[in-house]
Formats: structure tokens, C-alpha cells, sequence
């Protein structure tokens, strides 16, 4: 999905800098007409500084075609296709001052393509950047005894270039205000769906994975089991005497107590096991690559580290009850689970505080063993 959505941006990108070249192309072939009729001894400049143009531009859509830029903050390089383009018509202005009507058009053009990535600095330098460039020109032509300034003139061409540079700035500001508020909304819509995922597949009090979780997770690890043979194990581990905890203590510490084993789980297992919340005080645990020799030991060294520890700020002590099945190629989900609860069953009806796993040797009519 997020390659899918790069590939988008990418495209979006590359279109945009086609748009914005097809224009520039149509400004040169007007920008060659104007010089022919009216400045035909700066012809060979003028052309040279379009080609030379040209190269750049290409130069530049093809590292943001190629997705050489997508390490960049702006892939498309905004800023420095608009100053490239500034540079370039100040050029073209300087060399055919009769194409100044059409230079003036070409500057506004610029402009717009920076609406959707620059920042309203960013369009704000862009701007006084292209009226320091026609500025620069104009006071060069003079200068050169090119152009004969008529004051009055120069100064109200002048003062409506500003102002629609400033315009098309402030214009790029409110975007740019609008721009980061969609981002901001689309962030939140992001982090919301994020949090709504996380809940589809998380219990909201301990932080574990659900049961539904837990039974597509299994449907995977059996599909893995049947196709390579790998075992794996299921635990129900059961809190005993929980009832009694939230009759004397309050749900509250109950809770603090299922949040605190849940914790103690989550850190006792490798990070290829799964610990989910079955319900109510009841966990289970899928144990990639163990049997039954290797997984039994490891529940008995976990009752053991919760009889260790007091849980809640009660400090209450605690024990668990387990049952251990392992996994027997073919057999469906539910006979594994109800296995497991029935050794779970048998480690309740044994005394509590203890784990029963089921003898290796049988799978359908099992002989409980306790470890």
C-alpha cells in the first residue's frame, strides 16, 4: 500500500513537471517568433539560451522521473525548477526587450507551480527573486543605452508586476494554509485508523492481542505447520481464584492484575511467540518450533516467576494454571483449543497452581501429564 501510494505521489509529480515544460515550450517557440520580427541580431543568443534552458529542464525531469529526488523534502525539486525558469527569462528579456509583455505573462507563470509544495516563504523569495531579476534587466538595458526609461511608465509596469507577484504570494500563502490543514486532518485521520486497526486485532485493557487475532494467527501457523512441518504449541493459561481478587479487592485492582500478568507474559516469550487475551482472566500462548518437551518447562518456569511477584498495587500474590497442547497436523483449530482447555480443565480440578500438559503419544483420547 505505501509503495502504491509513493508510485502515486511519483506520477503526480512527473505530470506536473510536463504540464509546467509543455508551457515553457510554447513561452520559447513565441519568445523565437518575437525575436525574429524584432531582434533578429540576438537571435543566436536567444536560441543558445533556450537550448541551454532545455538541457537543464531535462536534466532535472529526468533525475525526478528516475526517483532520484524521492530522498529529497521536495521530489520534484520545485524551487529550483522556478528559479531556473527566473533565471532563464530574465535572460531571454534581457537579450529581446520586446519580448517584455510576453516575459511579464511568463514570470506569472512560474508562480503557480509552486502553489502545492513551496511554503508561503518559499513563494514569497520566488517572488521577489523574479522582481529582482526584471528589475536587474531593466536597469541594465538602461544602462547599456538599450532602453530609454520613461519614468512614470517604468514605475506603474513596474508597480502592477509587484502587485501581482504579491497577489499570486498571498494566494500561495492561503494554499499553503490549506494545504497544512488537510495534511494536519489527513495525520489525525491516519492516526485514528491506525487506532482503530489497532483495537480490531488488541485487547484495550492489557495491550494483547484479541481472540480474534489470536484464531487468524493460528489458521496461519497451522497452514505453515501442515506445509513445512514446523510444531508448535498452544498454553491456556488460566488466573485462579480470580473471582475472589474482584470480590475483595474491586474490579480495579483486577484490572491492574490483568495488566500486570499480561506485561509479565508479553516479556517472557520470544518475539516468534504469540500471547493473546482468550477473555475474562484467561490467556493463551502460541509457541513456535516447541513440543511438548521443550514448552512444558517453560510454563513451569513462568508459573513459577508469577508465584515470585505481587501483582496490582495491592501487592497481591498470585498463581496460574496452565494446560500445554501441541499442534497435530491436519486437526482443525477448535480441536486444538478445546484440547488445551481441557488440560487447562484438568489443572484446575488437579489443585490450581500447576501445568498439565497432554501425553505425546496420544491426540485424540489424551493422558494428562503434570509437570
Amino acid at each position: 500500500m505505501a509503495e502504491q501510494s509513493m508510485e502515486r505521489i511519483q506520477q503526480d509529480i512527473v505530470r506536473r513537471h510536463w504540464l509546467a515544460s509543455a508551457g515553457a515550450l510554447m513561452f520559447s517557440l513565441l519568445f523565437l517568433i518575437q525575436a525574429l520580427t524584432t531582434a533578429a541580431a540576438y537571435l543566436p543568443a536567444l536560441v543558445s539560451g533556450i537550448v541551454l534552458y532545455w538541457l537543464g529542464q531535462g536534466v532535472m525531469l529526468y533525475f525526478i522521473a528516475s526517483g532520484r529526488t524521492q530522498s529529497f523534502t521536495d521530489p520534484g525539486i520545485t524551487l529550483l525548477v522556478m528559479i531556473w525558469a527566473v533565471i532563464f527569462l530574465s535572460y531571454t528579456l534581457l537579450l529581446c526587450y520586446d519580448c517584455r509583455a510576453l516575459v511579464l505573462l511568463a514570470y506569472l507563470m512560474i508562480l503557480p507551480y509552486g502553489i502545492f509544495r513551496l511554503s508561503w516563504r518559499g513563494f514569497l523569495g520566488i517572488a521577489l527573486l523574479t522582481m529582482a531579476g526584471y528589475t536587474t534587466v531593466v536597469l541594465v538595458l538602461h544602462h547599456q543605452n538599450r532602453l530609454m526609461l520613461v519614468a512614470g511608465y517604468e514605475l506603474i509596469i513596474g508597480a502592477a508586476f509587484l502587485i501581482s507577484l504579491m497577489s499570486y504570494s498571498l494566494l500561495g500563502r492561503e494554499i499553503g494554509v490549506l494545504r497544512e490543514a488537510y495534511r494536519r486532518k489527513n495525520r489525525q485521520l491516519r492516526e485514528a485508523m491506525g487506532r482503530i486497526e489497532e483495537l480490531a486485532v488488541r485487547d484495550e485493557l492489557t495491550g494483547l492481542y484479541n481472540r480474534r487475532y489470536l484464531l487468524s494467527s493460528l489458521e496461519r501457523r497451522q497452514a505453515l505447520a501442515n506445509r513445512e512441518g514446523l510444531p508448535f504449541v498452544l498454553a491456556f493459561v488460566d488466573i485462579d481464584h480470580f473471582k475472589q481478587i474482584n470480590d475483595q479487592h474491586g474490579h480495579k485492582v483486577g484490572d491492574e492484575v490483568l495488566v500486570e500478568l499480561a506485561r509479565l507474559l508479553r516479556d517472557s516469550v520470544r518475539e516468534v511467540d504469540l500471547v493473546a487475551r482468550y477473555g475474562g482472566e484467561e490467556f493463551v500462548l502460541l509457541l513456535n518450533g516447541l513440543t511438548l518437551d521443550t514448552a512444558g518447562p517453560a510454563l513451569e518456569r513462568l508459573r513459577k516467576a508469577v508465584m515470585k511477584k505481587s501483582f496490582s498495587s495491592a501487592g497481591l500474590p498470585l498463581t496460574v494454571s496452565a494446560g500445554v497442547s501441541q499442534y497435530h497436523s491436519g486437526e482443525s483449530s477448535d480441536e486444538l483449543i478445546n484440547r488445551a482447555d481441557r488440560l487447562l480443565y484438568d489443572a484446575k480440578r488437579g489443585g490450581r497452581n500447576r501445568v498439565v500438559t497432554e501425553s505425546p503419544d496420544e491426540e485424540e483420547d489424551f493422558s494428562p501429564l503434570l509437570v
